[in-house]
């Protein structure tokens, strides 16, 4: 049975200011531009906004101020990425650099990183893809998060 397992899987690498995510690639619903971002008048300075997609409102968030850090401002080029978490039907939307880069994933361009204790509340793993270091974010818990958030408006 084990043969029938890939040697590798694909994911994206999610610049933000000053970290990389890494994601299954399933995990990436939809790449927008700043456009689609409606403002949020109220809540926390993380929140950024909101934007319909298809029937539903996603929260727009910045990992960075969530993690409280500085949020970074907009570059031309900065995308929302809608993901979709793996265990719930809502979505979430994060502020990032770039478009989202695809990597084939394998036991050799993947090795798991020692834990440094500053897990930021959401991250689940540190890793190293190639030659950059990324964090691997619960994405159930950000959901529920921003739609916590969302929801006090």
């Amino acid at each position: 049975m084990a043969d029938n397992l890939p040697t590798h899987v694909y994911g994206v690498i999610i610049d933000l200011a000053q970290d990389n995510l890494i994601l299954p690639n399933s995990a990436v619903v939809e790449v927008l531009g700043q456009d689609a971002l409606k403002r949020a008048e109220a809540g926390p300075p993380w929140l950024l906004g909101e934007l319909k997609l298809e029937l539903d409102t996603v929260p727009v968030v910045s990992l960075e101020g969530l993690w409280g850090q500085a949020i970074p401002d907009n570059i031309r080029r900065s995308r929302i990425v809608v993901l979709k978490a793996p265990n719930r039907d809502e979505r979430v939307a994060i502020m990032a650099r770039s478009y989202p880069l695809i990597v084939t994933l394998n036991e050799v361009a993947l090795r798991a990183l020692p834990d440094d204790g500053d897990d930021r509340g959401l991250i689940l793993s540190r890793v190293q893809v190639a030659n950059r270091q990324a964090l691997i974010p619960d994405l159930d818990a950000l959901v529920v998060t921003a739609a916590e958030m969302t929801e006090r408006q």
